[in-house]
């Protein structure tokens, strides 16, 4: 009975993907532009709409938030809807892409193929030939997404960053309505932090505070790329994202804000920004940064001789807050383990399930829901071809990254920042899976294809500008 059953199930399945193919084409067959930049819309409502139906409470210890959490059976359906759209939007491009007779934008083949190795390596490599093999559908989105990211053009850009700017937009709106409704929902009240007048640490909707960081930072990004045409919305926007961002008390997003900002202003502004620096006609700028500098300068002079800072140094390492930051927050123990774990299978590694429910009860940390550093992971959970496979791909995606600064005003490198910045502390390139930290490097991706030909073009000009007898 099972064997017909399964039979039965298999058959459906087999054609509930043959007229989502059917329809993928017919929909799209005449469409220059599909449904790949409005993906940002259903991912961000699912993860409010799962967090609002669990019921949670993280007033006490975030913690545990990611082990005690039940997941609502409206919530688990609303994410399955939200898998399929990913499939058919993605889907739909890349069938698009193989049947169309037109002419289309040249994909940049380096990134497609340094895609295609970090799949092979961190997902198909551990799921197959690691010690605990594992496959599972949730292992494709990201590598579905990623592949029509790159077939995106200059128009589907705007889209796209405008989606991911509205999309989060309405997630900090729902995260702030329900610290009226149910503060508890997503406010840890027995925190102390970096701001002494602080006590209370904001975790919105996001599975951590330090989850709702990263994607306030890039809804920043793209609020300075993207503002809003009017005024008023604007400004509200900027107040709750530089307000969630501030209650989050992540240090380290805090810093990433920053750089990401820097990369904007450079990329951006870097000429105007030159002119000013040496316009000595107008020398306020010039002598504001120097002044700064010097200021900067004698107030750490100061410091160390008249702060006493060795024995404030030994106060703050012996205190809590001291221990947590020289041990990152006990990361450190998470990564002894990951080492440990690689040291027993270093080609493949543990596999795909490492970190899973039965994983953490066997090492006694609930709370460790992967390696907490991208490098580790995959070190950990595909072994020595999967650390290759990660560095060559991060080596591909800041040339990407670097060569469409330009083009996309500073926005390429500052994703790249924001997620860099990431991958030492989380795992902001995994591609097991399709959440927030999935959405950055899928707009990454997108910005990257989408401006790199452009970026191409321009050093051919600038060669031919450079020989000698060419106009």
């Amino acid at each position: 009975m099972s064997e017909i059953l399964f039979g039965l199930f298999a058959l459906i399945s087999a054609l509930v993907v043959v007229f989502v193919i059917a329809l993928s084409i017919h929909w799209g067959n005449k469409r220059e532009t599909g449904l790949v930049p409005y993906v940002f819309y259903p991912v961000m409502l699912s993860i409010a709409v799962t967090a609002i139906l669990s019921n949670r409470d993280i007033s006490g210890n975030e913690i545990l938030l990611t082990v005690q959490t039940i997941r609502h059976p409206a919530g688990v359906w609303f994410g399955r809807l939200t898998s399929l759209f990913v499939i058919f939007a993605c889907g739909e491009r890349i069938l698009h892409r193989l049947v169309t007779r037109e002419v289309q934008k040249p994909m940049p083949m380096l990134l497609f193929w340094a895609l295609l190795i970090y799949f092979l390596t961190n997902i198909l490599s551990p799921a197959f030939l690691g010690s605990h093999t594992d496959v599972s559908h949730e292992y494709l989105y990201m590598f579905l997404a990623g592949y029509a990211g790159l077939l995106m053009t200059s128009r589907e850009v705007d889209k796209s960053i405008v989606s991911m700017r509205n999309a989060t937009l309405l997630f900090l709106v729902l995260s702030a309505a329900v610290v009226a409704w149910n503060p508890n929902m997503v406010l840890n009240k027995n925190y102390h932090g970096l701001l002494p007048f602080l006590s209370v640490r904001y975790a919105g909707l996001a599975s951590h505070a330090n989850s709702l960081a990263p994607m306030v930072v890039a809804f920043l990004l793209c609020l300075w790329s993207k503002p809003y045409a009017w005024r008023s919305l604007n400004l509200f926007a900027w107040a709750l994202g530089l307000g969630s961002l501030l209650l989050t008390q992540s240090k380290t997003n805090w810093i990433a804000c920053i750089l990401c900002f820097a990369c904007i202003a450079y990329f951006g502004f870097r000429e105007q920004i030159k002119e000013r620096l040496f316009d000595y006609r107008r020398p306020q700028l010039s002598i504001i940064a120097i002044f700064g500098f010097i200021l900067m300068c004698v107030l750490g002079m100061l410091l160390v001789m008249f702060g006493n800072i060795d024995a404030k140094l030994a106060r703050f390492a012996s205190s809590s807050e001291g221990f947590e930051l020289l041990s990152l927050t006990g990361r450190d123990v998470i990564w002894q383990v990951a080492v440990q774990e690689w040291h027993k299978s270093p080609v493949f590694g543990y596999g795909l399930p490492l970190w899973d429910d039965a994983f953490r009860l066997s090492i006694g940390m609930p709370y460790a829901t992967h390696a907490h550093s991208q490098f580790y992971q995959s070190l950990a959970s595909a072994g020595t071809v999967g650390a290759v496979g990660l560095v060559l791909y991060v080596i591909v995606l800041l040339y990407g990254a670097a060569r469409t600064a330009k083009a996309s005003k500073g926005l390429s490198m500052a994703l790249f920042v924001l997620i860099a910045s990431r991958s030492f502390s989380e795992v902001p390139l995994s591609l097991a899976g399709f959440a927030a930290e999935a959405l950055t490097h899928l707009l990454l991706l997108i910005i990257v294809a989408a401006y790199y030909p452009t970026a191409d073009r321009q050093a051919v000009r600038a060669r031919k500008v450079r020989v000698p007898g060419m106009a």
